[in-house]
């Protein structure tokens, strides 16, 4: 998945009026003429970076003349002191982008972390992590870029881009044989199908509808196992339910194909980023040496 301005841009305006709304009340009597100024976003904290495109275009969007240079790209890492984007732009133009622009990338960025982080511990498996639809409404699209920044993949983005077959939809259709005939009957060909499945009968009636995806939903270690045994590579196997970084090793060394986990967007804690005009506060350049002292320490 990629994003780019076009795409971006109705978060952007949206957060900016949200923000500055009639005006700033502060910093707009403070500039009297407004004059050009220096400055930088940087990091406080280690992560992955993710949304320098939308802090870009946040300040883009106040002021069209100001000179933007992004230091870093997304996907790379950063720690304490990492400057991230340097900006020239009129005074008015710091104070009116500030919040949103580190915003964008202080909570993409930890999902981003956090994704990498979970990747990491199951590289030595077969799995692929996906993300879920879990999260904020209206910034679905942004979370699950974070998520591609951070090196898993993506699930479903929406009700019309797959079939997948949950507890309510069979409640409804009375049924797995009778929902999956409907469906085959009336979806695009192009579809895979997937059915959530709570138990072994119901892995056992979808495999002999052949279905493509079968989930486990909520099903604990040794039901995996024992559902995988049941599957027998007949379709593609999904964990899901209360999936996160305390349990997913053992959950991805049973050999299951797909392991999704709504942890990744909904659970996150956001990377510290600054923005300083001029140069960097005496204060964040100490909490930047203390933090390079630990993280050297640690890594000792």
């Amino acid at each position: 998945m990629q994003i780019n301005r076009f795409m971006i841009r109705p978060f952007i305006e949206a957060g900016l009026r949200e923000e500055i709304s009639m005006g700033d009340t502060t910093g707009g009597f403070l500039v009297g003429d407004d004059p050009v100024q220096t400055g930088q976003i940087y990091a406080k904290g280690n992560g992955v970076v993710c949304g320098i495109l939308l802090a870009e275009e946040t300040i883009r969007m106040v002021d069209p003349d100001a000179v933007v240079e992004a230091c870093v790209k997304d996907g790379e890492e950063m720690g304490p002191g990492t400057v991230l984007l340097k900006i020239k732009a009129k005074a008015s133009t710091f104070f009116m982008i500030e919040r949103c622009a580190l915003d964008w990338v202080q909570q993409l960025s930890g999902i981003a972390t956090k994704t990498r982080r979970t990747v990491k511990l199951i590289q030595h498996t077969k799995a692929r992590l996906t993300d879920t639809r879990k999260g904020w409404p209206g910034l679905r699209m942004l979370q699950k870029y974070a998520v591609r920044v951070g090196g898993a993949h993506n699930h479903i983005f929406n009700l019309s881009n797959c079939v997948l077959v949950k507890d309510n939809h069979l409640k409804i259709a009375g049924g797995i044989k009778n929902a999956v005939e409907i469906l085959r009957a009336r979806a695009q060909h192009t579809f895979k199908l997937e059915v959530e499945c709570e138990n072994f009968d119901m892995v056992r009636e979808a495999l002999a509808c052949g279905v493509d995806v079968i989930m486990f939903d909520n099903m604990d270690l040794h039901e995996i196992k024992d559902g995988l045994a049941i599957v027998a590579g007949r379709a593609i196997t999904e964990a899901s339910g209360g999936i996160s970084e305390a349990n997913i090793v053992p959950i991805a060394e049973t050999g299951v194909d797909v392991i999704s986990s709504g942890d990744l967007t909904h659970s996150i804690k956001a990377i510290d980023i600054s923005l300083d005009v001029q140069d960097i506060k005496p204060s964040a350049q100490r909490t930047i040496q203390r933090l390079k002292a630990a993280r050297g320490q640690a890594a000792e």
